[in-house]
C-alpha cells in the first residue's frame, strides 16, 4: 500500500532490522531493506546487503520505475498500482510463457472473473471505469485495450472460498489441516469473509462481493443452525430452539421440556438477528452494545453467534463485561471453536484472553491449560520461530511451573509487537555446547 512505503521493504515486504528503508534512487518511490531473500544470493559476498533486495527486485519493477518518474509527484493509487504490476506479469506470460514458474499452482486462463455479473452491478462497473481511466493516465502508450483490461480487472482469487479454511491468511500459507497442501489449490482453501457469523450473513456478503452461492460442507451442515437458535419460551429450559434468520417462521416444540414457542415468538427473535450489527468497529458505543446485548438475551440462546459476536465486541471495547467474565470469555471461546478451524488463530487469541483473566483474578494454575492450547494453535499457524508462538511459549512455561513472574510480566508475553522470526538456532547451539560440555 502506498501509506506503508515507508514501512516495509518493497521486495520481501518486511519492517527491516535497522528501521531504516533505502529509496531507490530513480524513482525514489520503492524502498528497500538489508534482507537476503534468496538464498542463492547467500553466496554473494561484495554486494551491500542493501543492494541485494533491490537487485532482486529490479527485473519487475524496472518498467514500474520509470512510469513512477513520469506521472511524479502525482503517484497512482495504491490498486492502480498494484493492477499496472499484474498487467506487466500478464504480458510477460504472454510473451515468454511461464519462464519464472509464476502459474506452477494455477493457470492465469483458470481464475474466474465474473464478467457478467460485474457489468451488471452499476457500483462496481463505475469502480473498473474510474480504475481504466487512472491506469490509462499512469501506463500511458503502454496501457492495454479496454476489454483485455476488464478481463484482468475481474480475476480477483487465485484460490477457491470455503468457510472451513484450510490454509491461514498471509502472504506465505501454512495449513491449517494435516491433509491440506496449501500450494494445491484444489485442497486448499481461503475464506474470503469474516467465517464468524451465521450462514446467512456469510452468504449475503459472499452473493454481494463476489456473485456465488456457498455450498462448501459447513455452509450445508444442518449443524450450523446452532450459531442461530433461540431461546425456549419456557424461562427456566436452557435448550437452544433451532432456527435461522431466513428461515419460515413456525411455532417450535422444546425437545427437552415439550413448551412450544409460538409463531410470533420465532419471528420475533429471527427479526432481532436481522436487526443485529453484522459488523462492528472499536470506535461503537459499548453502552448501546450492552443494551443491544440485554435485548437480544431475552430471546436469543447463549450458543447463538450474534449473542458472541455483541460479547466479543464489547469484551474488545472495554476490556470487561458486567457478567462473570471467565464464564463469558469460555462461552466466547466454545462459540467460536464451532465457526473455525480448531488452529486457527482467533482461537488462540481468545485463549489468551481467558488466560489474562484468571492471571488478573489471581488464578494461574486455572490459565494453564488455556496457555498450553493457544501455545499448540500458534506452533501450528506460525511455525516455531514466529514470536507468537515463542511469546505464548514463554507464558504457558512460566505459569506451569510457578515461575516468580509478575502480573505485568505475564502481560507482556501476550501483548504481541512484532511478527519478525526469530533465528533461535545460535541460542539453541550455545545451549546445546553448555549441556554436552
Amino acid at each position: 500500500m502506498n501509506n506503508k512505503v515507508d514501512e516495509f521493504c518493497s521486495n520481501c515486504l518486511r519492517i527491516p532490522k535497522t528501521k531504516k528503508l533505502l529509496k531507490c534512487a530513480s524513482c525514489e518511490f520503492a524502498r528497500y531493506c538489508d534482507k537476503v531473500t534468496d538464498l542463492n544470493d547467500r553466496r554473494i559476498t561484495n554486494f551491500s546487503l542493501t543492494k541485494v533486495c533491490q537487485r532482486i527486485a529490479w527485473k519487475h519493477h524496472k518498467n514500474e520505475c520509470r512510469r513512477l518518474k513520469a506521472v511524479f509527484p502525482n503517484l497512482p493509487l495504491t490498486e492502480v498500482l498494484f493492477m499496472s504490476r499484474i498487467i506487466d506479469r500478464v504480458l510477460f506470460l504472454e510473451a515468454n510463457g511461464d519462464k519464472y514458474g509464476w502459474e506452477r499452482d494455477r493457470k492465469w486462463s483458470d481464475l474466474l472473473g465474473h464478467e457478467e455479473d460485474i457489468k451488471a452491478d452499476q457500483a462496481k462497473y463505475e469502480h473498473f471505469e474510474k480504475i481504466f481511466n487512472k491506469m490509462s493516465t499512469f501506463r500511458k502508450d503502454e496501457m492495454i485495450d479496454r476489454d483485455k483490461f476488464y478481463i484482468i480487472f475481474c480475476k480477483t482469487s487465485i484460490n477457491s472460498h470455503s468457510i472451513h479454511t484450510s490454509a491461514g491468511t498471509e502472504a506465505c500459507l501454512r495449513p491449517l489441516t494435516p491433509q491440506t497442501n496449501a500450494s494445491n489449490p484444489r485442497t486448499s482453501f481461503i475464506s474470503y469473509i469474516d467465517i464468524g457469523r451465521s450462514r446467512y450473513q456469510r452468504r449475503k456478503e459472499l452473493k454481494s462481493k463476489w456473485y456465488f452461492d456457498c455450498a462448501c460442507e459447513r455452509c450445508c451442515d444442518p449443524a450450523d443452525n446452532i450459531l442461530t437458535s433461540i431461546r425456549c419460551s419456557n424461562a427456566s429450559c436452557d435448550e437452544p430452539l433451532i432456527t435461522a434468520e431466513d428461515a419460515e417462521a413456525m411455532a417450535i416444540t422444546c425437545p427437552k421440556c415439550g413448551q412450544v414457542a409460538d409463531e410470533e415468538y420465532v419471528c420475533a427473535a429471527q427479526q432481532m438477528m436481522l436487526r443485529l450489527p453484522a459488523k462492528f468497529s472499536p470506535e461503537s458505543n459499548p453502552d448501546s452494545l450492552q443494551e443491544l446485548l440485554d435485548e437480544a438475551s431475552n430471546v436469543l440462546h447463549q450458543k447463538n453467534i450474534y449473542i458472541t459476536r455483541l460479547q466479543a465486541a464489547i469484551m474488545h471495547i472495554t476490556g470487561t463485561l458486567k457478567d462473570n467474565l471467565p464464564f463469558i470469555q469460555r462461552q466466547v471461546y466454545e462459540n467460536y471453536k464451532m465457526c473455525f478451524p480448531y488452529a486457527d488463530r482467533h482461537i488462540g487469541y481468545q485463549l489468551l484472553q481467558i488466560v489474562r483473566t484468571y492471571i488478573e483474578k489471581g488464578q494461574r494454575k486455572e490459565a494453564i491449560s488455556y496457555a498450553f492450547e493457544a501455545m499448540n494453535i500458534f506452533e501450528i499457524c506460525f511455525g516455531l520461530q514466529h514470536p507468537y508462538y515463542l511469546q505464548t511459549l514463554a507464558l504457558w512455561t512460566f505459569l506451569d511451573t510457578n515461575a516468580p513472574k509478575t502480573d505485568e510480566e505475564l502481560f507482556a508475553l501476550i501483548n504481541f509487537h512484532s511478527n519478525r522470526p526469530v533465528d533461535l538456532s545460535n541460542i539453541l547451539s550455545d545451549v546445546t555446547q553448555k549441556l554436552i560440555g
